[in-house]
């Protein structure tokens, strides 16, 4: 556990490194290739071992600055390392904090690192963030929705029209054979579903030869949860346009 002072905020955390992390530093230091899974053994560290996680937590301390250098001069000063969470303690049992975790990948072993700081040392910058973040929203709405819209237009859904349902008791369905007629009422109008949600209604007929839907009415999803199916009994032929026959020819 190593303690920091955040000057610019006139506040402490504290940086939290995996014991994994730092033996394989230490075996990769040293001329290990960092393959060999690690082995944590609960033990004070040598001096040796704590001057290479002093220089692994300031490089960590500098490209933390260097990642917050666009939103906030964050500056750390590095304040002592300690063993026992009791001696660790940079708040208030009852006051909020927040915690970041990085993991850390070392020839294909990862290890944890996380930060802890009170979350009233970062209030001051509240204002400053959310500046920051409705920002980046607008700018990333205006570059992003001309592409995005694009991409869409080529998107591949499925599209269903249900002609018509029946509800059925399991008993009805066991003793059905081949042959047997089940009635039904064709819905009017019939409903199609884009991927499952109810986009269009319509009516159902024939054209070239082929059953076919036209659009009646594109609605937002929405929309049907007030309307419903309605079912009603199945439609004759009807005289329309040449073009579109409504009804099913019997």
């Amino acid at each position: 556990i190593n303690i920091v002072n955040i000057k610019s905020l006139r506040g402490v955390a504290c940086w939290i490194v995996d014991p994994a992390v730092i033996y394989l530093t230490i075996d990769n230091m040293f001329g290990g290739e960092g393959h060999l899974e690690p082995k944590i053994v609960p033990k004070e560290y040598t001096a040796t071992e704590l001057r290479i996680v002093r220089r692994f937590v300031d490089m960590v301390l500098a490209e933390y600055e260097k990642a917050w250098k666009q939103v906030y001069e964050l500056k750390f000063d590095f304040v002592r390392s300690e063993g026992n969470f009791q001696f660790a303690k940079i708040t208030g049992n009852d006051e909020m904090v927040l915690h970041c975790k990085f993991t850390i990948d070392i020839n294909g072993r990862a290890g944890d690192v996380d930060f802890c700081v009170p979350f009233w040392v970062f209030e001051p910058l509240k204002a400053t963030l959310f500046a920051q973040s409705v920002g980046f929203q607008m700018e990333s709405d205006t570059k992003w929705t001309g592409a995005l819209e694009s991409e869409m237009q080529t998107a591949e859904v499925e599209m269903a029209a249900i002609l018509a349902e029946k509800k059925m008791v399991l008993g009805d369905i066991l003793s059905l054979n081949v042959g047997e007629i089940i009635p039904i009422e064709v819905q009017d109008p019939i409903t199609a579903y884009v991927n499952r949600v109810p986009m269009i209604r319509g009516k159902y007929g024939v054209k070239n030869g082929r059953y076919a839907l036209r659009v009646e009415e594109i609605r937002n999803p929405t929309d049907f949860v007030s309307l419903g199916l309605k079912n009603r009994q199945m439609l004759g032929p009807q005289k329309y346009d040449d073009e579109f026959k409504f009804g099913m020819e019997k």
